[in-house]
């Protein structure tokens, strides 16, 4: 009996300094991760902000260099400006239904001018599943941050319909108009 009692008053436990070292290491890295996760959020929106200003130049620059507008539809829009070589990529994979993927894993879209827009018979270039609140932050670095105004506008359904921003993780359509 006397042998099990000194052994356990020789056995030591962490102290309280000790743990409160492993907590804080454990939040340096806890913190570091969710740094590091906002960092690539940020890249991915910068990513396709700057996709919407390089569609729209190279809009206008076939434009100058043609004298009219590339294409009518989605593919000829797409096929045009490949075949030009304002944007990178096979034309011949233009001729689908869809254009250019974006960082945020959706697909560009040229939209023709309607009056059915959901900015009135204005051209657009449209990027499907956005995040409602990377929506926000896009129309606020390109526009007004608002998607019911301005010559970037989203929503939920299609692109005859803006809708507001509702900051609940909805998938959202963003148009932005090529003046």
């Amino acid at each position: 009996m006397k042998n099990t009692q000194a052994q356990l008053q020789n056995q030591k436990g962490f102290t309280l300094v000790e743990i409160a070292i492993v907590l804080v290491i454990i939040g340096l890295l806890l913190g570091g991760v969710l740094k590091g996760q906002e960092l690539i959020e940020n890249s991915k929106v910068k990513s396709v902000t700057a996709d919407f200003d390089n569609i729209a130049a190279a809009y206008w620059a076939y434009r100058d260099r043609k004298g009219v507008y590339p294409g009518t539809t989605n593919a000829a829009f797409w096929y045009n400006l490949r075949t030009e070589g304002f944007l990178t990529g096979d034309p011949a994979t233009s001729t689908t239904a869809t254009g250019s993927e974006h960082a945020l894993e959706g697909v560009f879209e040229y939209v023709p001018a309607a009056a059915t827009n959901m900015i009135p018979n204005k051209a657009m270039i449209c990027a499907s599943n956005i995040e409602d609140t990377i929506a926000t932050n896009i129309d606020t670095k390109l526009d007004d941050g608002v998607a019911t105004t301005g010559t970037v506008r989203g929503g939920t359904a299609d692109v005859s319909t803006a809708a507001a921003y509702t900051a609940t993780g909805a998938a959202f359509i963003l148009c932005k108009e090529l003046k």
